[in-house]
């Protein structure tokens, strides 16, 4: 914690090497999947600065743009990982975040929204920032004794209300840190199972005066739950997005009209929940894979565990809740809460993408899911499209795949704000 305030004093120390580093790229002849719901086709991306100011072909640039030949590539746009956690240690220097954070950008994920900080933690971890994903950072609010609060760690970085007015006190402490977004905890984390009886969880009223607050701070609330009644209860308070998905019940047409009317978005972290007795990993997904974390997956493989049969009921309600709100056209986003076992950094954006795509999505929509779809959620209209005058995150992987959805594995440049990001550890 020292390292991070003392980090904090840096805040902006960057920014005139970063504008003496800002020149032109032009992107050139690649397949160009702009996540807008077209087909992808051949162009040039011109960026200048943080942002895309050209699309097209026969591009007139500036003397002394940087030309990149993408003849055989696809660019798409960056992708997202709306639900993640991480380790404390990362925040200790920018070498270590850069570590923690290098696997996002070797799988394409550009911005990231991050659930274990406090308000008090947020200007020393900006100040950190060096080849990263975007990074946004969430305030927590959550009930005594529930769900966010079980560990000395979470305990101490979730403001605890059980009222209106201990919720306008709450966000009023948290609002001058300046956070991102706020997370909550619309009920606790049993997913209805009756042999794990379920925590206490913030009340709708109470729920509804932390919306108001955030939204008059123009941010985004994003909410834990995970059963029905959770969900209505945080649309009907309109909450923004839910995270996790309902996993105790199908969704009704009650939820899905609530959804539809307060505008809530679904991030089923899909990744967090498939069984992992049971999971094979393809090839293209453990290359991403760090040589413990393959050693980790087989050695789980070879002691031939069964499932738990709530866990596999639980898997089969969220697979097909998926599949309802998906023919019911609710906003469905990407988010992995990686930092849960089996859930690693960047890989976990891509296996809920993979999911998706078992789940009749295409890989086309898939992808859409993972940046336009997610940047809407977050409220940002200009980013997770490639276009003119919209942020330049945008990844080149070999292949196609808006087509074939494993060619995304194949990554090969990344841009974040425009600047290209190492990939190296």
């Amino acid at each position: 914690m020292r390292a991070i305030m003392a980090a904090a004093a840096l805040a902006g120390a960057g920014t005139a090497q970063a504008q003496a580093q800002e020149r032109a790229t032009l992107i050139h002849g690649a397949r160009v999947f702009d996540g807008t719901g077209g087909k992808a086709k051949l162009s040039d991306v011109l960026i200048e600065g943080d942002r895309i100011v050209r699309v097209g072909r026969k591009l007139r640039v500036p003397e002394g743009t940087e030309v990149i030949d993408a003849t055989g590539l696809t660019l798409i746009p960056g992708l997202h990982d709306l639900h993640i956690h991480t380790r404390r240690e990362a925040f200790t220097d920018a070498a270590s975040l850069h570590r923690f954070y290098a696997p996002y950008l070797r799988a394409g994920v550009t911005s990231i929204n991050e659930f274990s900080v406090s308000g008090e933690m947020m200007a020393g971890i900006r100040a950190l920032r060096a080849d990263t994903p975007r990074l946004t950072l969430a305030v927590r609010l959550g009930v005594p004794d529930g769900h966010g609060t079980e560990s000395q760690f979470t305990n101490a970085i979730t403001l605890q209300v059980t009222n209106p007015e201990e919720a306008h006190a709450a966000m009023a402490k948290a609002l001058p840190y300046k956070p991102d977004m706020v997370k909550v905890f619309a009920d606790g984390w049993r997913y209805g199972d009756p042999a794990r009886p379920d925590k206490p969880s913030i009340d709708e009223p109470t729920l509804a005066a932390i919306v108001a607050d955030a939204h008059r701070a123009g941010i985004k609330v994003m909410t834990h739950t995970v059963t029905l009644e959770g969900a209505k209860i945080a649309a009907r308070a309109g909450v923004d997005s839910l995270a996790h998905g309902v996993g105790d019940a199908l969704v009704d047409n009650e939820l899905i009209g609530l959804m539809k009317k307060h505008h809530m978005a679904y991030v089923a972290t899909l990744a967090t929940y498939e069984p992992l007795e049971a999971r094979v990993l393809a090839p293209e997904e453990l290359a991403l894979l760090t040589p413990e974390q393959q050693a980790r997956e087989t050695a789980r493989l070879a002691r031939g565990e069964a499932i738990a049969p709530y866990d596999s009921k639980r898997w089969e309600i969220m697979r097909e809740n998926i599949r309802r709100l998906q023919v019911a056209r609710i906003r469905i986003g990407v988010g992995t809460d990686t930092g849960i076992e089996g859930v690693y950094p960047g890989f976990g954006a891509l296996r809920e993408m993979r999911i998706l795509t078992e789940l009749g999505f295409t890989p086309a929509e898939a992808i859409e899911a993972g940046t336009k779809v997610s940047a809407e959620i977050m409220g940002r209209k200009d980013e997770g499209v490639i276009r003119k005058g919209a942020r330049a995150d945008l990844v080149l992987v070999n292949g196609a795949p808006d087509v074939t959805f494993r060619d995304l594995y194949a990554v090969r440049r990344v841009w974040v704000a425009g600047r290209e990001v190492s990939l190296a550890d």
